[in-house]
């Protein structure tokens, strides 16, 4: 839904053309982001379609990035960012043996590294201490995700690079000539898959043998979202 309105940004892009703002040829920066919600689908090779396109809403990513950016023309910047997300859920398999009902501790994490190149505008009613921008490019996603059963942990055995799009609009603030603060949000699609297995079929859980499924398994995340950043900033 976030991603659908964002797409508007894009339409406004021609209208930046007169750009007169004065700034640093480059900047750095670190970044704190947090990440609305994400679709988790726990299986999306099962042969049962209802089972595939099950899908759970996770909220709270977070996450933390860097990226440089050059202004190559007064109002006009080229960026390249590396980003790092990580996300623990924690739940439980339930068996029955004998008279006991075992509850076995499950933990999926899932690691998601991107690298996104973009180019930004920035508007001309911006001013030196206020750079307000939007901006736009690609985006390559992989993931690595791992589920632990009672500490045994599957492996991974695919984890391809995923293709996507991003928008964005943001401001900074500058305290001095050098120094900065930035909040922008970002609006993106992508979908990232791991495919993993587990090399055991059977867990040894308080004395209990318990069996598990060692065929392979295939988990996507999509981030239909928005994503807010805070950082610092630093120009030279």
């Amino acid at each position: 839904m976030y991603f659908k309105y964002a797409k508007i940004l894009i339409l406004i892009i021609p209208l930046l053309t007169n750009i007169s703002v004065t700034q640093s040829k480059k900047t750095v920066s670190l970044n704190f982001n947090y990440i609305l919600s994400a679709f988790v689908y726990p299986n999306v090779i099962s042969s049962d379609r209802g089972i595939r396109e099950l899908s759970t809403e996770v909220n709270g990513w977070v996450g933390i990035s860097g990226d440089f950016r050059y202004e190559f023309k007064d109002g006009y910047l080229v960026g390249f960012s590396i980003e790092a997300v990580d996300k623990k859920i924690d739940d439980h398999l339930t068996r029955r043996i004998s008279n006991q009902i075992l509850k076995i501790p499950v933990e999926d994490r899932f690691r998601i590294y991107i690298g996104e190149l973009s180019l930004f505008f920035v508007a001309p009613f911006s001013s030196q201490r206020w750079n307000i921008y939007i901006g736009g490019g690609a985006g390559a996603y992989m993931g690595k995700f791992t589920k632990s059963i009672a500490n045994v942990n599957s492996e991974i055995q695919k984890s391809p690079v995923n293709i996507g799009i991003q928008v964005m609009s943001g401001i900074i603030y500058n305290f001095s000539d050098k120094f900065g603060a930035r909040l922008e949000l970002k609006f993106r699609d992508p979908i990232i898959e791991v495919e993993s297995k587990f090399t055991d079929n059977r867990i040894n859980y308080n004395g209990y043998i318990i069996q598990i499924d060692p065929a392979p398994f295939r988990q996507r995340i999509n981030f239909d979202t928005m994503t807010l950043t805070l950082g610092i900033t630093y120009s030279f």
